[in-house]
């Protein structure tokens, strides 16, 4: 009899650990299927697929409810597309799962930023930096520098800049904000070779060589800053900076 109780007991106990066997093959095969769903995101929000990049969001949230990176990406889709309240409700929820997540902390900033909430902003970034995981901290650096800027507070934007091009000299966003930071203190000197140095790294970042017009124009290089106009337009063809650019002109002549 005791020996039979054993048998059962054994064979119960087997049985179990084949069924958590199971569960955890499963949850396995959900992850992975989520993972792809997000690739699939990732691509079609590339694209400006927008409507199939939230589909695929929400299809690695079917297999995965607690995908923080599935949030974030969603969130980003609504960001794009401008629906902001949609896109806030889904960076919360992704810190929700994952508190410390550097990429979401600096991108639920940049949406604060676009919807003029900087100093909610600040906190973000700066605790997104504290991790020291992050592999593109200049990415925070450059977005709270902005919101500093736009605080109208100089000296901390130019410090972030700095930073962020410290980490990364070539990063044409940071050389174009540190710009902007000058030309609003009227320092167009600095200005100009901030955008320059953006123009230089990114040649087909059309806010930079305009504006590196207008600083020439600035310092009274009218024949320099009439060939940089020139240039965009010609390069570009049409768009808000070659219509910009054309006006400019007319009182350059």
């Amino acid at each position: 009899m005791k020996t039979t109780r054993l048998a059962v007991i054994a064979t119960i106990a087997a049985l179990s650990l084949t069924s958590c066997s199971t569960l955890f093959t499963n949850r396995g095969v959900q992850k992975e299927k989520a993972k792809l769903y997000l690739q699939m995101a990732a691509d079609q929000l590339h694209q400006r697929d927008y409507n199939k990049a939230i589909e695929s969001c929400h299809e690695a949230l079917k297999y995965d409810p607690d995908f923080a990176p599935a949030y974030n990406h969603l969130a980003l889709v609504y960001m794009e597309t401008k629906r902001y309240a949609k896109s806030e409700e889904a960076y919360k929820k992704a810190l929700e799962l994952k508190p410390n997540y550097p990429e979401v902390l600096n991108n639920y900033g940049v949406l604060l930023n676009r919807i003029e909430r900087y100093k909610e902003a600040i906190p973000l970034f700066e605790k997104a930096l504290q991790d020291d995981s992050y592999s593109t901290p200049e990415n925070a650096l450059t977005n709270m520098g902005y919101s500093y800027y736009r605080l109208g507070n100089s000296a901390r934007a130019k410090l972030c800049h700095q930073k962020a091009l410290d980490i990364l000299p070539q990063f044409c966003l940071a050389s174009k904000n540190m710009g902007d930071v000058y030309a609003k203190d009227k320092n167009y000197k600095k200005a100009a070779d901030y955008f320059e140095q953006s123009v230089t790294n990114c040649p087909l970042y059309e806010e930079s060589e305009y504006k590196y017009g207008l600083a020439l124009m600035r310092l009274g290089k009218r024949s320099n800053a009439r060939a940089q106009l020139e240039k965009l337009i010609q390069k570009h063809r049409s768009g808000p900076y070659v219509e910009r650019s054309t006006e400019v002109l007319k009182y350059l002549q």
